[in-house]
Parts: C-alpha cells; structure tokens; sequence
C-alpha cells in the first residue's frame, strides 16, 4: 500500500469513528429531549428573567439534562465535557479576518485525542434556534460555510430546532429547509436533508452535506424537537 493510499484508509478510519462519538452524543441530546417529555416538563417564558428564549430552553436541556445523559456514557464524566456559550475563534473567508464564535452547547470529547492527535482538543459544536423563521435556521448553516475554525471543529455540525408551531410535524420543517437550500444560492449543498437514525424512538433527525468556501466537505446533524405542549408563553 502506497503512502497515500495508506493515509486515505487512516483518515477514512478516523472520520468513521468521528462519526460514530458524534451520534452518540446525539443520542444522549434525543435522550434529554425524552426524559423533558417523560416528566412532564413545561418551560414558562415568563419566569426566563433577561435570559433570551433559546438561551433559556438550551440552559435546561444541558444543565438539567444533557450533562447527566452524557456522563451515563461508558467513561463518560471522563472523556465528555460540555458547555455554554464558549467561544472559539475562526477566520472568516468573507474578510479574511478573526473573529469570536460564541457556541450554544460545546461538547469536548477526549477520546477522540487519540485518532485526532494528542496535542489536539477536538470539539463538537450544536447550535440552537426556535423554529419560527426558516431562513433563520438555515442562516447557522450559511454562516459554517464562510468560517475557518483555528481550533480543531470536528468536520460535523449540530443543528438544534426548537419547534413551537403546532401545525408543524418534523417533515413539514425538513421539506421547508431543503425548498429554502435549493433557492440559497450563498449555500453550496451537495446534499439536502435526508432522515439520520439516531436513535430508534425518535424520528426528528436529519443530516445534509455543504462545502465550506474553501471547498472543504462537512457534514450537519439535524435534531427537531417538538416543544409545542413543552414551553408556556
């Protein structure tokens, strides 16, 4: 086996288990998203304070949920860290300039040190939109488009919709961000939203295939959560 062939195989290993520690996170975000429903949680708007309405429905997902799902994981209180609202730099191809990124939940995974490089702090980023605007949704995937992250963003993105619009079921979102990609025309996808098993009680997720503008492939993962019966406005 030649060099390169040899580290075509690698990387394809890599990314296969990138992949595999990436769902499994999905997961645990389903499992959150179940246990809401299981209880019983209501989310009253009008005890947020100042806090802005998807910040407050993020904060309970991963403070009163999320964090325990992921350390429920083998090694989990171990290899997984998440958190809220950091910030990661990225150089934009728009300017050529740095600039912050604040995350709605960054998720550190340590395991994936070792295929990555032990000098490297891999992290997954999910962010978080009430589902009302479409174009607002789809505006996060434009924006990984245009961005170079300096730290090492595993080449997968995670989309989260809060869906509070009871007429809206998880086909009726899907075929409304893909009529919105196939009109985008800042948006190079090379493959529109396509149901993703991530778990086998729940039918809200979806991933697609973009290029950034530097032509580098990623991937997004797509969760829609019906939170119609969940938040009080």
């Amino acid at each position: 086996m030649n060099l390169n062939a040899s580290n075509y195989v690698k990387s394809r290993k890599k990314l296969s288990l990138t992949r595999k520690r990436v769902k499994q996170i999905l997961g645990c975000v389903v499992s959150s998203y179940e246990k809401i429903i299981t209880d019983e949680v209501k989310f009253d708007y009008s005890k947020r304070g100042k806090i802005k309405h998807e910040d407050y429905l993020r904060n309970r997902l991963v403070d009163d949920y999320l964090e325990n799902e992921l350390s429920l994981i083998e090694n989990g209180t171990e290899h997984f860290t998440a958190n809220k609202e950091v910030s990661e730099e990225y150089k934009s191809f728009i300017d050529s300039e740095l600039h912050n990124d604040p995350i709605d939940i960054h998720i550190v995974d340590k395991a994936l040190k070792k295929s990555w490089g032990d000098n490297t702090k891999p992290y997954f980023a999910i962010e978080c939109k009430r589902l009302g605007v479409i174009t607002d949704y789809v505006n996060d995937t434009k924006k990984f488009t245009e961005r170079s992250y300096t730290k090492l963003r595993l080449p997968f993105e995670g989309q989260l919709g809060f869906v509070e619009n009871k007429s809206w079921n998880y086909k009726i979102v899907c075929d409304k961000i893909n009529d919105n990609l196939s009109s985008n025309t800042n948006i190079v996808t090379t493959k529109q939203l396509e149901p993703l098993s991530v778990k086998d009680t729940f039918e809200g997720s979806y991933s697609s295939e973009h290029n950034r503008k530097d032509k580098t492939p990623f991937t997004v993962f797509h969760l829609f959560f019906d939170y119609s019966k969940i938040v009080l406005n």
